[in-house]
């Protein structure tokens, strides 16, 4: 059962969220990440521009620190052969790093998301402009504005896969 400041806080965080819901528009939003599909991917690329993806890790590709679920691994594998993708998570995962290595991925950890510095040296390693940038998260404030704020398009995910199917 939850205490009375675990409750206050989460009606908190429910109020901050809608306020941000108001003022923090994604270009994008999704219910799970596997519904941006090969042929989304294209047209969003055709669309915006798009030459390279900055990708959140948990909440988006994960749910509550575990392993990534079989059919994000499926989605990401099918991504890195269209796009260059690098994680940008806020948290730190050795396993994960590990993961993302062994794919070619860039896995960039303490982001400090929503601050630009880690933002613009993924698009460094990516060899891109930040306006030809895509960036996928949970977060509306960590990484939907975090990508506005460097003028990048931006995908919502408000759920995560967290079983496997």
């Amino acid at each position: 059962m939850k205490t009375l400041e675990e409750i206050v806080a989460d009606k908190m965080l429910n109020i901050l969220h809608y306020m941000l819901s108001k003022i923090i528009k994604p270009d994008i939003t999704i219910d799970k990440i596997t519904e941006l599909n090969e042929n989304q991917i294209k047209e969003i690329r055709q669309q915006y521009g798009i030459e390279g993806i900055i990708l959140d890790v948990d909440e988006t590709l994960r749910k509550d620190m575990k392993d990534i679920p079989k059919v994000n691994q499926e989605w990401i594998e099918k991504l890195r052969n269209q796009i260059e993708i690098i994680i940008l998570s806020n948290g730190k995962d050795k396993k994960l790093e590990e993961y993302f290595k062994e794919k070619g991925i860039t896995y960039i950890s303490f982001a400090h998301k929503p601050l630009k510095k880690n933002f613009l040296k993924a698009c460094k390693k990516m060899n891109v402009q930040p306006n030809k940038v895509l960036v996928i998260g949970d977060s509306l404030f960590d990484d939907v504005y975090g990508g506005k704020r460097n003028k990048m398009r931006t995908v919502l995910v408000k759920n995560v896969e967290d079983d496997e199917r």
